[in-house]
């Protein structure tokens, strides 16, 4: 498998077949190990390790996503429409440019959403205050 930058690189689907092949492989794995012909014992260590990485990427575009629709003005745009997302990391920004178009595949939004942002404070006092602002940016179409 790859590291986590060509991985943020490829499209979901790309994602899904890979994480679909480790799967079974890992399969294969637990069951040449259950029945004493597995040779390289590490390998099962190196594919958990690239199955946790692609689901990471996985769930990063979703919450990049969510974390933009929810933003009031795209909100407000979107409301209403068929619409679809799309997510990919820029590093020169360290953030997801997250792009919304309708079902004709014109673009409605766009945002830069940072899910890095640092929280300095304890889960008690993070419960009672307002959850962190993950949008920087936006940009309404049209």
């Amino acid at each position: 498998m790859a590291e986590i930058v060509t991985l943020r690189e490829k499209s979901d689907n790309e994602l899904r077949e890979l994480l679909e092949e480790g799967m079974e492989e890992m399969f294969n794995l637990r069951f040449q190990r259950a029945s004493g012909q597995l040779k390289d014992t590490s390998r099962v260590r190196k594919i958990r390790r690239d199955l946790a990485q692609v689901k990471t990427v996985l769930r990063e575009r979703e919450r990049a996503i969510a974390a933009a629709s929810q933003e009031p003005a795209i909100a407000a745009v979107l409301d209403g429409k068929q619409w679809a997302a799309a997510a990919r990391f820029e590093y020169e920004e360290t953030a997801w440019r997250v792009t919304f178009e309708d079902g004709s595949g014109n673009e409605l939004a766009t945002a830069q959403v940072n899910l890095n942002k640092r929280q300095d404070y304890s889960r008690r006092d993070r419960r009672e205050l307002a959850p962190p602002e993950l949008v920087r940016s936006y940009e309404i179409a049209g």
